[in-house]
């Protein structure tokens, strides 16, 4: 009995058409997945350029209380890197 089910299985055009469908559809997944996670990494390892935000501390060097020279870089509306900067200059 259990052979004539795997039997039945092995040679059935919908068992073929669903694995077909589950293995296209995990290709489809993995490679948007793999994807957008190269964007975010790329995205974040690489900010967009400077911009100009007129009238704030964006694009300037500030100094933290230890003395430590930071670059506000704007990377959104709302955010921004602090970039360490080795040599400010300043005494």
């Amino acid at each position: 009995m259990f052979g004539k089910i795997v039997k039945w299985l092995l040679n059935s055009s919908l068992v073929h058409f669903l694995l077909s469908v589950v293995l296209v559809s995990g290709l489809i997944f993995a490679t948007l997945y793999t994807q957008r996670a190269w964007d975010y990494i790329n995205h974040t390892n690489n900010p967009p350029v400077l911009k100009d935000f007129k009238n704030g501390i964006q694009n300037h060097l500030v100094w933290d209380i230890e003395n430590n020279c930071y670059f506000v870089r704007p990377y959104t509306e709302n955010t921004v890197y602090l970039v360490t900067v080795p040599d400010c200059n300043r005494k």
